[in-house]
């Protein structure tokens, strides 16, 4: 919402290191609607949200114990569900794409996917992503190349998952 106005973009740009491309700038203009003319007390408000929300570098405790579950089993004595083959399903694109982008870099030495609707599916390895179709993530979670894969609800439909024994809803 900040970036609706010319000055909340400044702000965004001198004090918090957000990049817009061109393609942006225009897409703005057009859409601009009464609803988008922000008064300068809800451009200063909008400023200390976005301040308060850059202090926070704490992980979400629902990743960490979908982590811990991953690495260690349910009971710390039984099988890590990475292993097993899990699927992590989240609501949100850019919820499975934090949590994927993360495992990734939590557990480096796995290759994790990411199975999302249109062309925004891929594999994380090492925290880097690689765009991938569909249908390759699904082959490579049949040979077992995936062993953690993480979904919006475009993987809840047409996707077999019987070698993902594991299942963490988020």
């Amino acid at each position: 919402m900040l970036a609706w106005t010319e000055e909340g973009r400044q702000i965004l740009i001198d004090e918090f290191d957000v990049t817009f491309e061109e393609d942006e700038d225009t897409a703005e203009e057009e859409a601009v609607s009464e609803v988008k003319k922000l008064e300068p007390e809800e451009i200063q408000c909008l400023h200390e949200l976005v301040e308060l929300l850059s202090l926070n570098h704490d992980k979400d405790p629902k990743y960490g114990i979908a982590l811990d579950i991953l690495q260690h089993g349910v009971d710390h004595e039984s099988i890590p569900w990475k292993e097993k083959g899990c699927i992590l399903f989240s609501q949100y694109y850019d919820s499975a794409h934090f949590v994927a982008q993360s495992l990734s870099q939590d557990i480096p030495d796995m290759s994790i996917g990411l199975y999302a609707g249109g062309d925004k599916s891929g594999v994380f390895e090492s925290g880097i992503f690689h765009k991938a179709l569909k249908e390759d993530i699904k082959a490579m979670v049949k040979r077992h190349e995936i062993k953690v894969l993480v979904g919006t609800d475009a993987a809840s439909e047409g996707l077999n998952l019987q070698t993902l024994s594991s299942l963490i809803n988020l």
